[in-house]
């Protein structure tokens, strides 16, 4: 009985293998799962497959502690609740709901890699897999009808320095077909990314250092130098060394660009700096919550940017989760990350190479690897190529699971104990993952639930001649869903000030003002509706008008002042910023209001 359970659970081992390399490999080819629309259809599919393996398995369970939730489900599942209170305070509603479906996704991953990790021919099966889709991804990077950009091999992922992120993984965990790495290797190269390459050479580096420190240890010097046969392997390869730096002068020769961005090593460059002012505002929208967690929160960036850069991504899974889940996402991470490193080494370091089974010493091997391609993935993510792309995160938590201890695991004869906690457990799972179908599914067959803003706008205009103050209520509950819609605030101002509520009008103004503090177009049309607005109340209410002609004249002085407060680095980083001045329209609007405060009509007082 036992045995036929087993051969059952390994041939449903070797099925989730099939299908995790199958949904990775969709990941990929869909942009690196960037895209809302990606992010749906393919969380629809996992979950439907996770249901139907759970709702299909028959009797008992051979790996009950594998099922049991453990730190990392605690943190993941921690992280979506956390993304779902970010809703209380969204700059943009919809983004809450999609990153909470995004780390449901992920830890998705994560339990399915936790069954590989009971088989080691799945593990290495699944590892093998993942290597071919890196040289899919490099293959298709280098064909000439696959856009470059800025001359930089890109491929699926349409953005170099995420290529780079997954090829440099794939590097470090890669089972020695020395062909195979090259090529990888050189497309690394061909994405052009310092952090990418260089934080693959330094962890690579200290990687293969102490593999030779603790294999050589194994034998001794001497016995593994003739073991290895040095010189004699190197003869027999000399030509993987030739094609090895016929392809390194490749890139430079005929990828000049992407040559140019990886020699470019100046912490002076541009680039450098633009990453380290992303973090410092990244910080100071965090600090201007409180550190709680608010959805979307990075697309807040224009509100706090000393000079205008555009990025709908904050380049850093630090800045990423502080702003969407807040401090206490970055404290739970901190701890989690702490702990399984630790966990890690102690295992590493306390293993003793001398007694261990040559098959013993291979999954050990293979799993330090697989920990070094993880520390990469971190690394690179807090510079760079975050955790955005969903396939880099589905590679990193599928590999997490898969480091998942098989020798803790309860044997068959013992899962009749506690079959009530079992059962809960179970349920628990469940329920959750049809919560999850329910969810994919309703947003997919319902595209209105992802535009309610859009309805929202749409009914505001239709009833705002008829019912003017309705219209005020739903663009007011529209901004609320996204707070971005510098459209909308424009449209609500306009609609205030024609109500004759000139205060909140003019509020709104400045909320359009401080969502393009350097856009000169957004100045223009704010001096101009203020302007007309103050024109048309002159007489109904001369002291609010006197407050409106004060705020257009105020405007080439806002404009130079904001000019005024930029450093030398921020004009080095903005070419732009030598046209940021009034223009001749400005300048003749605020002398026309300057004019009439001076013809102002006094009230007029009853006899």
């Amino acid at each position: 009985m036992i045995g036929a359970s087993l051969q059952q659970d390994i041939r449903a081992r070797s099925n989730t293998v099939s299908f995790l390399a199958l949904f990775l490999g969709l990941s990929l080819i869909a942009h690196g799962l960037y895209y809302p629309q990606e992010w749906l259809l393919l969380g629809l599919i996992l979950s439907l497959h996770n249901l139907f393996k759970r709702l299909n398995r028959k009797g008992k369970y051979i790996a009950q502690r594998y099922l049991s939730p453990n730190r990392t489900d605690a943190i993941l599942l921690g992280l979506v609740l956390l993304s779902l209170l970010g809703l209380l305070h969204p700059v943009k509603f919809l983004e809450g709901i999609f990153e909470g479906l995004h780390w449901a996704v992920l830890w998705l991953c994560y339990r399915l890699g936790m069954r590989i990790a009971l088989d080691d021919t799945a593990k290495k099966h699944l590892l093998n897999y993942i290597e071919w889709l890196a040289v899919g991804v490099a293959f298709i990077g280098w064909l000439p009808w696959v856009s470059k950009v800025g001359g930089r091999l890109s491929s699926v992922f349409g953005y170099p320095n995420a290529t780079a992120a997954f090829l440099g993984a794939v590097l470090l965990m890669s089972q020695h077909k020395k062909p195979v790495v090259l090529f990888l290797f050189i497309s690394l190269l061909g994405t052009g990314s310092r952090a990418g390459v260089g934080l693959f050479l330094l962890v690579f580096g200290l990687q293969q250092i102490l593999i030779r420190l603790k294999t050589l240890s194994r034998n001794g010097l001497i016995h593994n130098f003739k073991k290895l046969g040095i010189v004699h392997r190197y003869f027999k390869e000399l030509w993987i060394v030739v094609l090895g730096i016929a392809g390194i002068f490749f890139v430079p020769l005929y990828y000049k660009s992407a040559w140019e961005n990886l020699i470019a090593w100046g912490f002076t460059s541009s680039s450098w700096q633009e990453r380290i002012v992303y973090f410092k505002d990244g910080i100071l929208l965090a600090w201007n919550t409180g550190g709680l967690p608010q959805a979307g929160g990075w697309w807040a960036f224009p509100t706090v940017q000393h000079f205008p850069y555009w990025t709908a991504d904050p380049h850093s899974s630090f800045i990423h989760v502080l702003l969407n889940q807040g401090v206490l996402g970055i404290i739970g991470i901190g701890v989690w990350g702490m702990f399984s490193l630790v966990s890690l080494c102690k295992t590493w370091v306390k293993s003793n190479f001398n007694t261990l089974s040559e098959i013993v010493l291979e999954r050990l091997i293979v799993k330090f690897k697989i920990v070094t391609a993880l520390i990469f993935l971190v690394m690179h993510s807090l510079l760079d190529a975050d955790f955005s792309f969903g396939a880099l995160g589905v590679l990193f938590w599928l590999l997490v699971g898969t480091l998942h201890n098989s020798k803790n695991s309860v044997r068959a004869q013992l899962l009749t104990q506690k079959k009530s906690v079992v059962y809960l457990k179970t349920i628990g799972i469940v329920s959750l993952r049809i919560t999850l179908c329910l969810v994919f599914g309703g947003i997919l067959l319902d595209p209105k639930l992802a535009e309610r803003n859009q309805i929202w706008n749409l009914q505001a205009v239709e009833c705002k001649k008829s019912d003017p103050n309705t219209s005020i209520e739903l663009w007011t509950t529209s901004l609320k869903w996204d707070q971005t819609q510098v459209k909308i605030r424009q449209e609500l101002a306009e609609h205030l000030l024609k109500q004759g509520d000139l205060d909140s009008g003019l509020d709104t103004i400045n909320s359009v003002i401080s969502w393009q503090p350097f856009e000169i177009m957004a100045y223009e049309w704010a001096q101009s509706v203020a302007w007309a607005a103050a024109e048309l109340n002159r007489e109904a209410q001369p002291e609010m008008s006197i407050t409106l002609y004060r705020w257009v004249e105020s405007v080439p002085l806002t404009i130079e002042r904001r000019a005024a407060r930029l450093s030398e680095l921020d004009r080095k980083l903005w070419p732009g910023h030598k046209d940021f001045l009034p223009t001749e329209h400005i300048k003749m609007l605020a002398d026309n209001a300057r004019q009439r405060q001076l013809t102002q009509l006094l009230p007029k007082h009853k006899l």
